[in-house]
């Protein structure tokens, strides 16, 4: 222990001033975030460029975890472990007793300091620090698997600052080359499972890498392993039976089951036939409009996902691979609307063979909408249970805005009949019409007790939009005096239904409005 509090000591002299930057930046972010309370958008603009709120808000949350990385890789390479070399063999130090050592200085400097600031703001925001002591450990716990043990992986295999942000650089270039990737790779945002497996090869690995640094110092080896990491990632998101994972997760309708929605193509509008489509583009946005029935009461729908194959008469096939969407079907809604693109070169093929057969797949999650409650929107400040201390805004914005404890809901839903609405009109704004119904919703999902990040307080704004039963699409809002009626949507079951369309005139959806249909429709099973 001696020697553990000896390194600990030492590091400590040696590295004040990125300890006392780190506080200084974590202060400065502490105020940030209380000046981002009030909420005055306006202010994101006062100045414009660099000299605006909301850029200096994002330079000061950028260089919170800069100035935890940088005193970190101080700290490591302080006893370098690179090369064969190291001065500090001859004290001699115990690695297990200067691993120790390290962590426990990471912990001191750059967690304990998140932790009272957390507290802190918590306190500030009016809730209490004690009930979500969970939370808080939860985020600490994230913090240190997702971002602090990479950066003291990469700080173990470089022996100086400047190769540290070489290999820094490396990983983003990385990085920004899987999410180019998995833009070509089909259905790859339904990863599922596969996330879990990556996240937890990412927590072995490094973990391994530090372990057989401190251990053994066989920087080549442990530099493979990381490049070995890298490619085992790379190939899950190539290689993912993405397909199997959908109709696992999404299963098809069993035997006399009813599907939770009845759907039927609407016809393209004229005006945007080919010769009025731009041209500038490699790819062509195709708008599919659908007409939308059989939603049950009291239910709400999420298009989790849609698949979209095209077949034509010379046998061309394409499909665009599982998509998400995320967007909501309520009871009352009678339209939606699917978009994706296609390659010009594809779009040539498909004239001399049009009309075409359109197979569209859907993977829908189904919540049966509970624990309704009503709710009239109060002036001032107020506390909106499950989600926070909430005000009610008026003027443009027309919304609720809250503040809450480590993260949002994980699913509210809010419907208003706006015939009833308090916002005053807008000069020119029409009146509501009985029964135009409004919805908001904000979802989170999961269960965890917090959500990764710094700041322990998120903001959480609710909104009203009109279902595509009204004509209107603005006006909407949240004024107090609003009557809402808000549930906890709860999911009931996920199912996957296909739906074939024969005889479509492809080349003619082209972003337009839509009208009735009498295209064939021919109702399927996988």
């Amino acid at each position: 222990m001696r020697q553990v509090l000896h390194i600990f000591l030492k590091d400590l002299r040696h590295y004040w001033r990125e300890s006392a930057v780190s506080a200084g930046l974590l202060v400065a972010f502490a105020w940030n975030e209380m000046r981002g309370w009030a909420h005055d958008d306006a202010a994101a603009y006062g100045f414009g460029g660099f000299f605006s709120f909301g850029f200096l808000s994002g330079l000061i949350v950028a260089l919170v975890p800069v100035a935890w990385s940088f005193l970190t890789v101080r700290a490591i390479q302080g006893e370098s472990l690179v090369g064969n070399r190291q001065f500090w063999l001859t004290r001699p130090y115990e690695w297990k007793k200067l691993l120790t050592a390290k962590v426990l200085f990471v912990v001191t400097f750059v967690n304990l300091p998140l932790v009272i600031t957390q507290v802190f703001l918590l306190a500030k925001a009016g809730f209490s620090p004690v009930q979500h002591a969970v939370g808080l450990l939860w985020m600490q716990i994230m913090m240190l698997l997702f971002f602090m043990l990479p950066v003291v992986a990469l700080a173990t295999v470089t022996a100086t600052v400047v190769q540290m942000i070489l290999a820094s650089l490396i990983v983003v270039l990385y990085a920004v080359g899987m999410g180019v990737m998995s833009a070509y790779v089909p259905s790859s945002g339904f990863s599922g499972p596969m996330d879990s497996v990556t996240a937890g090869l990412l927590i072995c690995g490094c973990l391994f890498v530090i372990l057989i640094q401190y251990a053994r110092r066989e920087t080549t080896k442990a530099r493979l392993i990381m490049v070995g990491l890298a490619v085992a990632m790379l190939l899950i998101l190539a290689f993912t039976p993405y397909k199997t994972l959908v109709d696992r997760e999404f299963p098809t309708l069993s035997l006399g089951q009813l599907p939770p929605l009845q759907i039927s193509l609407l016809s393209p509008d004229k005006a945007f036939s080919e010769a009025g489509a731009p041209q500038e583009n490699d790819e062509v946005q195709i708008r599919m409009p659908l007409r939308v029935s059989g939603i049950a009461p009291g239910s709400v729908l999420i298009m989790s996902g849609f698949l979209i194959e095209i077949e034509s008469n010379n046998g061309l096939r394409w499909n665009s691979g599982w998509k998400s969407p995320g967007l909501f079907l309520f009871p009352e809604q009678d339209q939606s609307q699917i978009d994706f693109a296609l390659k010009k070169k594809l779009l040539e093929s498909l004239k001399s063979s049009s009309p075409v057969k359109v197979r569209v797949s859907l993977a829908l999650s189904v919540f049966l909408d509970q624990h309704a409650r009503e709710f009239v929107t109060p002036d001032g400040s107020f506390l909106l249970p499950e989600v926070g201390r909430c005000s009610a805004e008026g003027g443009y914005f027309r919304r609720i805005h809250c503040l809450a404890p480590l993260r949002g809901p994980s699913f509210m839903l809010m419907r208003a009949d706006m015939s009833k609405d308090t916002c005053p009109l807008a000069k020119g704004e029409p009146l509501h019409l009985p029964g135009e119904i409004a919805w908001g919703w904000v979802q989170n999902g999961g269960s965890e007790p917090a959500e990764f990040g710094i700041s322990p307080v998120k903001t959480v704004n609710l909104y009203l939009s009109s279902t595509n039963t009204s004509p209107r699409y603005w006006g909407l809002g949240i004024c107090p005096g609003t009557e809402l009626t808000l549930s906890n949507p709860q999911l009931m079951r996920r199912n996957q239904i296909a739906v074939q369309f024969e005889n479509v005139p492809l080349l003619d959806y082209r972003q337009g409005e839509a009208k009735p249909s009498t295209i064939k429709v021919v109702l399927q099973s996988r």
